[in-house]
């Protein structure tokens, strides 16, 4: 049923005509592929849109329109151009799939909106659970540096009530458990202190100020889950944890 020329291909999905002529950078993989008997996987060069239709029917995301939703809610942009692509390689999207889901138990509007952007900025990893992982730099004795009073060691969870945290993105320096990007945070390690990694909830995000190139926010809580080793000497680009930590976990690198 396909109609096959030197310079056109045309194809039928579910009885619709689709033609492709040779102006097309895979023309010739996808003549090759019609002529095979492999009309699917032509389709799927033709349209790229296609393959990440059916990759979306196998996850609890939808596509309506050009705009991807999940549960109702419409994922932002950004968020969403990211699914698009590891769709698009075939790759998972299920740390992404449960931040969402997480994301959207967070009752500020604006921290759903920025969150995600504070995470492309700042290059962290999302969990296969749909946390993330970011940095805090604490004292000598694993406390923070602006009370001095709170437990930041491994394990660790320090909590606050969340309507103490001040969620005004324009005041940078203001209450809350403050977290940041790995070389904002390494930069603020005093001799003798430690730079630690912590795991955090997106529904316990608060703020991101603003005056920080995006690379700090605020939460009501975080759980510490590793010391990052100190590298007197030379600032590498890469955390490296000291103790045992679930790097299998760390599914999507932004």
């Amino acid at each position: 049923m396909n109609i096959i020329t030197d310079h056109s291909v045309t194809l039928f999905d579910n009885l619709k005509p689709i033609t492709v002529g040779d102006w097309h950078p895979q023309f010739e993989n996808i003549k090759l592929l019609a002529m095979d008997g492999y009309e699917e996987d032509a389709l799927d060069l033709i349209d790229g849109r296609r393959t990440i239709k059916e990759a979306i029917l196998n996850s609890e995301f939808e596509l309506v329109g050009d705009c991807l939703y999940l549960q109702d809610y419409r994922v932002p942009d950004n968020m969403a151009t990211r699914i698009f692509d590891l769709l698009a390689e075939n790759a998972s999207v299920l740390p992404l799939q449960n931040f969402f889901k997480n994301l959207l138990d967070n009752p500020s509007f604006r921290a759903v909106q920025e969150l995600y952007g504070f995470l492309e900025v700042s290059r962290l990893p999302i969990t296969s659970d749909g946390c993330f992982v970011a940095y805090k730099a604490v004292n000598e004795d694993y406390k923070d540096y602006y009370t001095g009073t709170m437990d930041n060691s491994i394990g660790a969870k320090p909590t606050m009530p969340r309507n103490l945290v001040d969620e005004d993105k324009n005041r940078t320096c203001s209450n809350g458990l403050h977290f940041a990007a790995y070389e904002y945070a390494r930069d603020f390690v005093s001799r003798g202190g430690h730079l630690m990694a912590v795991r955090v909830n997106p529904k316990d995000v608060v703020a991101i100020p603003s005056d920080y190139n995006n690379q700090k926010g605020r939460a009501s809580t975080y759980m510490i889950v590793n010391e990052i080793e100190d590298k007197a000497d030379e600032l590498t680009d890469t955390p490296l944890y000291k103790g045992d930590f679930e790097e299998d976990q760390l599914e999507l690198q932004l």
